[in-house]
């Protein structure tokens, strides 16, 4: 009996974010390390049985959010297609402050971005094919999700649940800014291009 990789990496996905539901990280440390020893398990799936589906990540850290440029940029290539898979944002603010990030389309091309080298968690894996990066300029034209937080010490790991990732094709973009707030935070975007 053959399995289908894609049934076994969504399941993998189904009970990883049924056990940070069940028992969530406690500390932005925390979820990078959940987020870390995960993904390592995801990735030998998909070097051992579909080594066309490699997952990167993109790492913003230390900045101060903004309410008109990105936060961090994923951009499919022309006849590429992505999805993002997980998302932590943790704070850096010196006192409470409340933020609020959006997350949503943003057409099909990125104004003033800055490049931000995709790091593929195996390493014999190809250079990722899209676009990535941050302070994108593009005006979001559809929030896909909003995500409240206090950047005083709090941080969010919204980790997609099975079938509710974030796809981008066909050189679309998705966009990641402040919709209220600009406190620093540190922010770690994980997809997979397919």
């Amino acid at each position: 009996m053959k399995i289908c990789p894609d049934i076994i990496k969504k399941e993998m996905r189904r009970q990883n974010w049924l056990n940070e539901i069940r028992a969530p990280s406690r500390c932005y440390n925390e979820a990078v390390d959940r987020s870390m020893e995960f993904w390592r398990d995801y990735e030998l799936v998909n070097r051992d049985l579909c080594p066309d589906d490699p997952v990167y990540s993109i790492i913003n850290a230390g900045t101060a959010l903004s309410t008109t440029a990105d936060n961090l940029t994923f951009q499919a290539a022309a006849a590429g297609q992505g999805r993002i898979l997980e998302l932590i944002i943790g704070g850096e603010a010196t006192a409470s402050t409340v933020n609020r990030l959006q997350i949503g389309r943003a057409g099909t091309s990125i104004t003033s971005n800055t490049p931000i080298t995709a790091q593929p968690f195996n390493s014999r894996s190809p250079n990722a094919a899209g676009t990535y990066g941050k302070a994108g300029t593009q005006t979001i034209t559809n929030t896909l999700l909003s995500l409240g937080f206090n950047a005083w010490g709090g941080f969010i790991r919204w980790v997609a649940g099975p079938g509710e990732e974030l796809y981008y094709v066909n050189s679309e973009v998705i966009s990641m800014r402040s919709a209220s707030g600009t406190s620093t935070v540190s922010s770690t975007g994980i997809f997979e291009e397919l």
